[in-house]
This record gives C-alpha cells, sequence and structure tokens, in this order.
C-alpha cells in the first residue's frame, strides 16, 4: 500500500524504529495487536506509536488490541501502566472509504502532516486523549464510530456492489439511490437507553457512538463527543415519502435532532431489539454484522470509558 510505504519511510526518516504488522482476514489484527502490545510491555520495551492503516473496520480492531494489551478492555488484566510504562497511542492513517475516525480526529487534513505534528513533542496543534470505545457485547468486540440498525446498514450493504465509485461518494450514491425507492427502506426496533424505552416502532434508522459522522459524510450525531463516558443515540422514525429527501439533506448537515421523526438521548447501554416479523439489519464501524437480527432477538452496547490514548487535533474538529 502506497499510503502506508510513505508513512513508514516518514517515521524512519525521523530514526524511528518501525515494525509493520499485515493482516489478511478480518478479526486478524486484534490478535497480532494485542499480542504485540503485551509482549512488549512483558520484555520492558515501550510502544511510542501504533499506527492503523487502513479503514474504519482496521481501526476498530486496532484499537481493540490496543485495549486488550493494556488491559483497559473488560476482563483484560496487566499492560504497560501497571509496569510502570508509558501506555502506546493510537495514530489513525486513513485508508479506507469513509475514514470517519480520522475525521473526527483531525478532519480532512493531509494525515503526513499531522503525522509531522504528533512526532514534533512542542507543536500546540495536536494532543493525547483517551477517547471511550463501545463494546458490542453478544460478541464481546469494539465499536470505535459506532454502530446502527435501518438505512446506514442497507446503505453499506448496497456500497458493497458498487466497488466501481471510490471514496466517500460511494456512500453518498448508495443512499441517494435508496432514498429513492422508499419501498425499500423501513425496519421494525424498539431501542432502550439505560433501560428505559426510548423509542418503538417503524424506525428509519438508529445510530449510536461517539463520532459524530458515519460513512464520512453523514452528521448523525451532531453533538457527540468522544470521551464523555456515553454514547449519543439519534433514532429517526420512518418518514413519509414526501419527507424522507428533506430529512437526508439536514441529516448530512447535522441540522435533523429538531425534526419531528427525530428522537436523541445520551447513555452508558442501548439494546436495540428487533419487534416485526423481518430481520432488522445491523452494522458497527462500516461493517455488517453477519445476517439481519432475527425477530425478538435484541443485541446490546455499553461504554468502555477512556479505554484508548489516541493522538488528536488540538482542538479535536469533533468534540
Amino acid at each position: 500500500m502506497a499510503l502506508a510505504g510513505a508513512v513508514t519511510e516518514q517515521l524512519e526518516r525521523e530514526g524511528l524504529d518501525v515494525r509493520r504488522l499485515t493482516t489478511a482476514a478480518r478479526g486478524e489484527a486484534v490478535t497480532a495487536v494485542s499480542r504485540e502490545v503485551a509482549n512488549s510491555s512483558r520484555a520492558g520495551r515501550e510502544l511510542g506509536l501504533v499506527l492503523a492503516v487502513g479503514g474504519d473496520g482496521t481501526v476498530r480492531e486496532v484499537a481493540e488490541g490496543m485495549a486488550r494489551g493494556t488491559g483497559s478492555w473488560p476482563g483484560e488484566i496487566g499492560g504497560p501502566e501497571r509496569n510502570g510504562q508509558r501506555e502506546p497511542a493510537l495514530f489513525v492513517v486513513p485508508a479506507g472509504t469513509g475514514n470517519s475516525f480520522y475525521r473526527a480526529l483531525f478532519a480532512d487534513a493531509p494525515v503526513e502532516e499531522v503525522l509531522g505534528m504528533v512526532l514534533d513533542p512542542e507543536h500546540p496543534a495536536v494532543r493525547l486523549r483517551r477517547l471511550d470505545l463501545g463494546r458490542l457485547v453478544e460478541l464481546d468486540q469494539a465499536v470505535v464510530l459506532g454502530a446502527s440498525a435501518g438505512f446506514l446498514a442497507s446503505v453499506l450493504d448496497a456500497a458493497l456492489h458498487m466497488s466501481e465509485v471510490r471514496g466517500r461518494r460511494r456512500y453518498e450514491e448508495a443512499a441517494a439511490d435508496l432514498i429513492a425507492r422508499p419501498e425499500c427502506l423501513g425496519t421494525d426496533a424498539s431501542v432502550l437507553v439505560d433501560g428505559r424505552l426510548l423509542v418503538s416502532g417503524r424506525l428509519l434508522m438508529v445510530a449510536l457512538g461517539g463520532a459524530r459522522h458515519r460513512g464520512g459524510a453523514f452528521e448523525f450525531l451532531p453533538e457527540s463527543l468522544l470521551d464523555d463516558g456515553l454514547f449519543d443515540v439519534c433514532a429517526i422514525e420512518m418518514p413519509s415519502p414526501d419527507r424522507l429527501g428533506q430529512l437526508a439533506v439536514a441529516v448530512v448537515n447535522g441540522h435533523h435532532r429538531e425534526e419531528p421523526e427525530v428522537t436523541c438521548a445520551r447513555g452508558r447501554s442501548v439494546v436495540i431489539e428487533a419487534i416485526g416479523a423481518e430481520g432488522v439489519p445491523i452494522e458497527y464501524d462500516g461493517d455488517l454484522m453477519a445476517g439481519a437480527l432475527a425477530p425478538g432477538r435484541s443485541v446490546s452496547f455499553e461504554i468502555v470509558g477512556g479505554a484508548l490514548a489516541v493522538w488528536a487535533g488540538d482542538p479535536p474538529p469533533a468534540g
């Protein structure tokens, strides 16, 4: 990957020792990064930076591996701090389609420029932050950006068949195609936040997370913060066909919170339950769950507060 090579060269010019881990299948980065972090701690070697080169799904796996290796993931023990070492920090190198997590940290600034700031300990435009992670309870997997049911999951599914379209435009075109066919949209679900019912019925979608944008372009959670120990939750009831386009424009601009179909909340745990006769499509960090959520079944998310040290812009572009 050309971007990975350019970043590696930039690090080596600074005299840093770089070790590359390449993965070939989904899930491999979690194990590889966790092992590397834990082994470095046991050997008394400090890891300064862990770079995630890829899309938001890759970032999710690297972040979970770091949280497990440092002992900040539920059920894990040990870690650098318990051995008197500095905890490694994540730096995201955007090489995916939406790159929403990088946008939350640095807007769309050139990655080589931002990395140069990070390597300068006195640079005022970047700083280390401790960010929250989500946990998909049933799979015991991390969630970095957030998760959703309904519309966005359908957009991601449609985008898989549009490989000829590059970058964020792929998601935008997939969304526009679905909006033009409202009969294909809508899902029956109930949403609970901290054990209390938020909404139930025919929904266009529900989104939860910490990052404000999904797909790089859709600002579903315009007031969300990355380190407040809470999920922001946005549920949108299924609108009439003539309202669908208006809502889509409002969402892109982050101006939908006051629309009558929209209900918002914050909380430490979120449960989505399929209540209709059909399954509910679920995605997290841009990856579709295998198969739709079956009728009568639910999926749960909980906050893991301050789980990850991450380099970010100062001030941050998205909370």
